[in-house]
């Protein structure tokens, strides 16, 4: 297959370096955007850039043949500009094409949309990118292929009913191709987690149900290796909870409940980076 996949061989101190180069210029375009969107989620986008980075530029074995390449779902799509940033970093889209973000002149969305290059699933609605991705893995494996499949959602996104028959679906057709991620950035759409329905339990939750579950610094790429390591040695679908931070590395809104940010707010960060 084409593009990479990480061995399990210990990374080396010049492909960390590399790694922390892709996600800070992936950091700065993001907030770079502010100047050209204002409504693009900045918030949720920033707590996600290092596990973007990590698979795409470690783990994800890319192809034209389905069921012989890994596929990424991005279940929380309002993080789309960072997937977007990313995909710049990897080729499949221009720089230029993040300045026209929603604009009627360019190609990328709010969320993610299929005829982006680079994108497997069209998210947005929450909730839905385990129960495509279950799917997925399944298929894969009854045709007898090698690809994986990871998903990435939100610990507010674990209020959807839909993820919870998706988890025991998985389980019941033993999909150990299935790698979730829940990113514990302590906030949701009305508040912090913990003023809407508090998430302590969720690790127990899908433990009992069958899932393999494991836990990772999600901004610290070591963490994030060695833990996505273990999962691929799981004979069973398993769920990382990374802990993460909402905003991380723009000051202006990082840890608060605020998604968005100004541009004024954006050339303070841009200047003092």
């Amino acid at each position: 297959m084409e593009g990479g996949g990480h061995d399990g061989t210990p990374i080396s101190i010049e492909e960390l370096n590399k790694l922390k180069s892709i996600a800070e210029r992936a950091r700065k375009n993001v907030v770079r955007m502010l100047f050209y969107d204002q409504t693009i989620h900045v918030g949720s986008s920033l707590s996600s850039i290092e596990i973007l980075t990590t698979l795409l530029f470690k783990y994800i074995r890319e192809g034209k043949d389905p069921i012989n390449r890994d596929w990424l779902i991005l279940s929380k799509g309002h993080a789309a500009p960072a997937l977007y940033a990313l995909l710049v970093e990897k080729g499949y889209i221009s720089e230029d094409e993040l300045w026209k973000i929603q604009d009627i002149s360019g190609l990328l969305q709010g969320h993610p949309e299929t005829f982006i290059p680079g994108i497997d699933m069209s998210t947005g609605s929450l909730g839905q990118g385990l129960s495509f991705g279950v799917g997925v893995a399944q298929g894969i494996k009854m045709r007898g292929g090698n690809g994986r499949v990871f998903v990435i959602m939100g610990d507010g996104e674990q209020d959807e009913g839909e993820i919870w028959e998706a988890m025991t679906h998985a389980v019941a057709r033993k999909v150990d191709n299935l790698i979730a991620f829940i990113e514990m950035n302590g906030f949701q759409l009305d508040a912090a987690t913990s003023e809407v329905k508090p998430k302590d339990f969720l690790p127990d939750v899908w433990r009992a149900v069958g899932w393999k579950v494991l836990s990772c610094d999600g901004h610290d790429f070591i963490s994030l290796i060695n833990t996505i390591d273990e999962a691929l040695k799981a004979k069973a679908p398993v769920v990382i909870f990374a802990k993460t931070r909402r905003g991380m590395g723009f000051k202006a809104i990082e840890n608060t409940v605020n998604q968005r940010a100004s541009p004024d707010d954006a050339k303070k960060y841009l200047t003092n980076a």
